[in-house]
């Protein structure tokens, strides 16, 4: 069963997708597109993987999943009823 804090190691995840997303945009601002100006390059910085970061959020948590499931595959004892009586109610 999966606890409160389940997801929470999704944040280094993003946080290296964010900062791989943000060195790509200065790749391509700075040596691609040739801008000069440190203001435009710097706010393109900021405010292009803030955008990405929103976005990819869900994205970060979907891969988390993946990486826990490949690691820690459930068993059949994830599956058992734990502290219900596993008889019908209905008598």
């Amino acid at each position: 069963m999966r606890e409160t804090g389940y997801f929470l190691p999704h944040a280094p995840i993003s946080y290296l997708a964010i900062v791989f997303f943000a060195f790509i945009v200065w790749v391509v601002v700075r040596l691609l597109l040739g801008v000069q100006s440190d203001f435009i390059v710097l706010s393109s910085i900021l405010v292009l993987p803030a955008i990405f970061a929103v976005w990819s959020n869900r994205y970060a948590k979907m891969l988390w999943l993946a990486i826990d499931l490949w690691l820690h595959p459930p068993t059949q004892e994830d599956f058992e009823a734990r502290g219900r009586d596993s008889r019908n109610s209905i008598e």
